[in-house]
C-alpha cells in the first residue's frame, strides 16, 4: 500500500518561470527531461514540472472549499518559521495572496501563486508553539 507521496506533478505554461520560482522557494532542480520537464527536490518534497501547450490554467480558489472544482485545490509546504519565510521572499519581488496568520487548524501560514496561478500555501507551527519550542 501507498507509503508516501513521491511526487506532485504540476502543468505549466512557461517550465523556466516554473523553476524560477520554485527555486526561490527553495527547490533545485535534480533532473531533467525532454517534456519538457523537470523534477524538483527540497527536502523530501518533490514536484515534477512539466510544459503544457495548453493556454488555461490555474486553480481558481474558493474561500468556500466545497465550492472549488473537483481536482487538486493548493499545495503546501512546511517551512519552519512562516514568517522568515514570507520576509525574505517579499525581499525577493514575490507578491502575497496572504499575509501569515495562525490558522485555527492549526498551522501558521501565508499563501501566493505560482506563475500559472496555483494556490502556494507556506506552513510553519503556530506563532505560540513556535516561541515555546
Amino acid at each position: 500500500m501507498v507509503e508516501r507521496i513521491d511526487n506532485v506533478g504540476v502543468a505549466v505554461r512557461d517550465l523556466q518561470a516554473a523553476e524560477a520560482f520554485y527555486t526561490r522557494l527553495g527547490f533545485r532542480v535534480e533532473s531533467r527531461d525532454q517534456t519538457p520537464g523537470a523534477l524538483l527536490v527540497a527536502g523530501d518534497a518533490r514536484l515534477y514540472l512539466f510544459q503544457t501547450n495548453r493556454p488555461e490554467g490555474g486553480v481558481r480558489r474558493s474561500p468556500d472549499l466545497a465550492g472549488n472544482p473537483p481536482g487538486i485545490d493548493h499545495i503546501s509546504f512546511w517551512v519552519g518559521d512562516v514568517d522568515a519565510a514570507y520576509r525574505r521572499l517579499v525581499e525577493q519581488g514575490l507578491t502575497f495572496a496572504t499575509e501569515p496568520a495562525d490558522q485555527d487548524w492549526g498551522a501558521r501560514a501565508c499563501s501566493l501563486h505560482d506563475p500559472d496561478g496555483n494556490v502556494i500555501f507556506l506552513l510553519g507551527p503556530l506563532r505560540d508553539r513556535r516561541a515555546q519550542g
